[in-house]
């Protein structure tokens, strides 16, 4: 039978280097083993592997990542990965998106590079992990089925008052509706949401093809 340290091994070898490791995942992960696992003996052996294992680093606390040494010094923790696992998604559920400026710019709808990564996330009470992120509240609690639309809707809304640097905005953003298979009917639902009425006539124009 398997002991706590040895699934604690054997789930952080199982992860590429640069990874976040979140210690909840790696209770998850014993005590689907080992059901009556008490959580701070868990602990307990998280901190012994630390110690015993110099390239399995703490990030902060609850969260690691394994290391390399090279001739610059250890490497670092994926960003990427890390914004994704605390404010977006991890392998069960979706909780956020990019929105705002950021995303704006990503969609090609304007030239201007913000200064800030804009992301609306149910967690947006946690840590930012980057000076160069916004968290903000989403109109509502994002889910798997509905990210898609709420972070169209955010471009449609444009609360930041981004100025579009196209001739085809309205073509640009149905192309993304098309492409994400997101109807006009759950566009008008989830823009019941949203704070502002002009929206629905936004989106009015979307559908007759207007620009």
């Amino acid at each position: 039978m398997k002991t706590i340290m040895d699934l604690i091994t054997e789930y952080i070898d199982n992860i590429g280097n640069g990874y976040p490791i979140f210690t909840s995942d790696i209770h998850d992960y014993v005590l689907n083993e080992i059901e009556d696992a008490k959580p701070l003996v868990i602990n307990e052996y998280i901190n012994r592997y630390e110690k015993n294992n110099n390239n399995f680093v703490r990030y902060k606390k609850g969260i690691y990542y394994k290391c390399i040494d090279t001739v610059f010094g250890k490497t670092k923790i994926k960003q990427g990965e890390l914004i994704r696992r605390l404010y977006l998604e991890d392998e069960e559920e979706v909780y956020g998106y990019e929105t705002g400026p950021s995303f704006i710019n990503r969609m090609g709808l304007t030239t201007q590079v913000p200064k800030y990564t804009y992301f609306a996330t149910n967690k947006n009470r946690v840590d930012k992990c980057s000076n160069t992120i916004e968290l903000v509240k989403p109109m509502v609690k994002v889910t798997k089925e509905n990210f898609k639309y709420l972070q169209i809707l955010d471009v449609i809304s444009n609360k930041y008052g981004v100025p579009f640097e196209v001739d085809n905005p309205n073509e640009i953003i149905r192309d993304v509706i098309d492409d994400n298979n997101l109807g006009f009917e759950g566009l008008l639902y989830y823009a019941t949401f949203y704070k502002d009425n002009g929206i629905y006539k936004k989106i009015a124009n979307l559908a007759r093809g207007g620009n």
